[in-house]
């Protein structure tokens, strides 16, 4: 009697858990149909029509199979031929700085003359009380470098009782007047900081130009913004993003201010966008190391479902243009350096590789600032040094703005399952920045960086990022797609030469770099980055089908819609 009953409770079981022909599928929430659904899943590349349940995508396929799944409520989007592919993920971006420049600081294109700097500047000034400090940018950084330079006598005309701080093209210098010199307690005698610099005349008078960490040292002492600034600077950056299809980024520099902004909006169901936040470690900005330190610890407490806090940023170097970057050759020769000059790195190599090891073993997965190749192949010594003392952890340490890499460091990437993170996809789209950065490491070695075809091909898992506010003018990702499949300036009409062709990589590629590999750095990639069955439905439907284009089309794209988790975030004003 017992082996009968068994037999009978497996039967019953069996069939409880098969299909009938008469099974009703459950309807979906929404159902997208006729469209051309690009998957970056390389096994189903493209489909017709799919499912969304729970914010989730519950069915791709045919529009006849997709029909199977819409009841009375479910929602019929007709995409009517349009392309829709995942949400966009940018590795790399400022969202703070951004949002506070078109908000609420003294800001101007970083094409503008100086002329038309100072007279932003004065109009500032008058709209401000005597004795407050005047904060804001972006100045180009080739004025540190040409013949023409930025001081603080120039500040000083139209800024004679306020303090002036104005970050520049590349958010690593600043320029200051003689009135934030005096509150700074900077003068001829001040030495240099770590890791920084202050520019004196020939007289031993500090010019008003603070590089690295002495204009970050100065920043960190400038009247913070409100909270309510914060949570409306985030709020303006994620609706700006989503219009572009950008459904999750790593914020590339937390302090508190931002870590609150993002749990407080995303507790109260406003922040429409995945958020990784890379918590500063050794870096003045606008707190101080104890402050840093306390963040790391206290992360949870800015955890929330859209926002995971488990990233470090750390600096190994600064930028070419003002030769602060760590470099393998000899920067070209110029006066003030010795001849034998490649740049300092920022951290001792044996304690940057302890800082990594302990923070892979805390499960802390860590973003380097690497722009020289020097500061590229220093960072990869530490991941490695962690590989040996932990294993593999899993984490995917970031060597950020990846563009000057050593052949021999290509193949270390894949090996130590390392992610180059290029920010921005190529110099040159910046007006006068591709000529400053020639002028520090010369033409040849400034045109061929971000070797990124030879990293994919090497088995590295490339990520986007664009660094925005700093270098790019926009955050739109869609220049930076065409840049990298054309290795031409995506900005530009005329016909051009491309930049180290030989790296140009197919659209495909680039857009799992924009998606997939995003997701991935993310810790993302079970839920994100690609169209399949029970990922989010984090979703972007666009204006073309950016395949059956010329690639020099890609960067006029525009998103006509932006689904995160199965809702719509953006929708193309009509």
């Amino acid at each position: 009697m017992k082996t009968h009953a068994v037999v009978i409770v497996l039967i019953l079981f069996i069939c409880a858990c098969q299909p009938t022909d008469n099974a009703v599928p459950t309807p979906a929430d929404r159902v997208l149909l006729n469209g051309a659904i690009y998957t970056v899943n390389p096994a189903n590349p493209w489909a017709e029509a799919l499912a969304i349940r729970g914010g989730e995508i519950s069915a791709i396929g045919s529009n006849a199979e997709m029909r199977q799944f819409i009841g009375p409520d479910t929602e019929k989007l007709d995409l009517e031929g349009r392309m829709v592919m995942p949400g966009i993920i940018d590795m790399h971006i400022h969202p703070i700085e951004g949002a506070m420049a078109a908000l609420y600081d003294c800001s101007f294109p970083f094409t503008s003359t100086i002329d038309e700097m100072l007279e932003q500047v004065a109009d500032c000034v008058d709209k401000a009380p005597d004795g407050d400090w005047i904060r804001g940018g972006q100045w180009p950084v080739q004025l540190m470098t040409g013949s023409q330079s930025v001081n603080a006598a120039l500040l000083d005309s139209v800024a004679p009782d306020n303090p002036v701080f104005l970050i520049d093209s590349t958010v690593h210098n600043a320029w200051v007047n003689t009135a934030a010199l005096e509150r700074l307690n900077i003068d001829r005698d001040t030495p240099d900081p770590s890791g920084g610099i202050i520019f004196h005349d020939s007289d031993g008078r500090p010019t008003g130009l603070l590089a690295d960490d002495a204009a970050y040292n100065a920043l960190s002492t400038l009247p913070d913004y409100s909270q309510e600034q914060y949570e409306s600077g985030v709020a303006w950056t994620v609706e700006l993003l989503n219009s572009f299809g950008i459904t999750g980024y790593k914020e590339a520099l937390s302090e508190a201010g931002s870590l609150n902004a993002y749990s407080s909006l995303d507790r109260s169901g406003q922040l429409n966008m995945r958020v990784a936040t890379s918590l500063i470690w050794k870096r003045s900005w606008s707190q101080n190391d104890e402050q840093h330190r306390q963040n790391i610890e206290q992360r949870d407490s800015y955890r929330t479902a859209h926002v995971n806090p488990d990233f470090i940023k750390i600096f190994l170097d600064g930028i070419p243009p003002t030769r602060t970057a760590y470099l393998l050759e000899l920067y070209v020769a110029t006066a003030g350096f010795d001849a034998d000059f490649r740049g300092n790195p920022l951290h001792d190599s044996a304690a940057l590789a302890r800082d990594v090891t302990d923070f892979d073993a805390a499960g802390l997965t860590v973003k380097m600032h690497a722009v020289g190749d020097g500061a590229a192949r220093q960072g990869l010594d530490a991941i490695e040094a962690a590989r040996k003392a932990n294993g593999s952890s899993g984490l995917r340490h970031e060597i950020s703005h990846a563009g000057m890499i050593h052949p021999d460091d290509i193949d270390r990437f894949a090996e130590l399952d390392a992610i180059p993170e290029m920010a921005p996809i190529l110099w040159y789209p910046v007006p006068g920045l591709a000529e400053a950065q020639a002028s520090a490491v010369g033409k040849e070695r400034a045109e061929h960086t971000f070797p990124i075809r030879s990293l994919v091909e090497a088995g590295a898992q490339p990520a986007y990022g664009s660094d925005w506010p700093a270098v790019v003018p926009t955050p739109n990702p869609w220049p930076g797609i065409e840049a990298m499949v054309t290795r031409r300036n995506p900005y530009l009409e005329s016909p051009q030469d491309a930049k180290w062709e030989e790296q140009a990589v197919d659209l495909a590629t680039a857009i799992r770099i924009f998606t997939l590999n995003g997701a991935r750095a993310l810790k993302l990639e079970d839920t994100t980055g690609s169209v399949e069955v029970r990922k989010s439905a984090d979703l972007i439907v666009l204006d073309q089908n950016i395949f059956e284009i010329p690639a020099s089309d890609v960067g006029n794209t525009r998103v006509i819609t932006t689904i995160l988790e199965g809702e719509n975030v953006y929708d193309l004003p009509q």
